[in-house]
């Protein structure tokens, strides 16, 4: 009986004429379905794979005419581009854009942790990625070896700067659904 009501409750009469239609998906733009854990894991895990392509693709036109000036540019736009994504976004978690004193506890907790698992995360791998780019320079020193240098170096910056955005995403559970009320909607 409760599933003939919940379908039932999907019928619904059209402003123009009396005819019911049945709801078979709930129209939502993007923006709204940010808050679903699914859909930022996807996007985090879209980005950093984006991004692992282009470096891919940049090490690929290296062994091509392009000039390192051509190469570095290319770097550069792509984590411009892909930290606009994970850095303008401050609505990942379906919050409103806040400033800092307008942030309740839980938000400053969530925020603060993040922002502690970003930095010991992010310590070991500048350590690494250091050590790692000055041993590419030293193994080849001609313009291979600083492209390696570099592509390490742009990583790294991209981790820098949306790891703790990229924590909080990950981590947030989906938003509750508000209860719908019984009460007639006017218009």
């Amino acid at each position: 009986m409760t599933e003939e009501r919940h379908w039932l409750a999907k019928i619904k009469p059209t402003r123009n004429s009396d005819h019911p239609v049945i709801v078979a998906w709930r129209r939502r733009p993007i923006s709204s379905r940010v808050g679903s854990r699914r859909f930022r894991r996807r996007l985090l895990i879209a980005t950093y794979a984006a991004w692992l392509l282009v470096a891919v693709g940049v090490k690929f036109l290296s062994f091509g005419p392009l000039s390192q000036f051509w190469l570095s540019s290319i770097l550069l736009w792509s984590n411009l581009i892909l930290q606009a994504i994970w850095v303008v976004r401050r609505t990942i978690i379906n919050t409103p854009k806040l400033a800092d004193a307008e942030l309740d506890e839980r938000m400053v907790q969530i925020r603060n942790a993040a922002f502690r698992t970003a930095f010991r995360s992010f310590a070991v791998v500048a350590l690494i990625g250091w050590i790692v780019a000055m041993t590419a320079i030293q193994l080849q020193p001609n313009s291979q070896g600083f492209l390696n240098a570099y592509l390490i170096y742009f990583g790294v910056a991209l981790l820098a700067t949306t790891l703790p955005t990229a924590i909080v995403a990950w981590r947030e559970p989906d938003p509750t659904e508000p209860e719908p009320s019984d009460a007639p909607s006017a218009g």
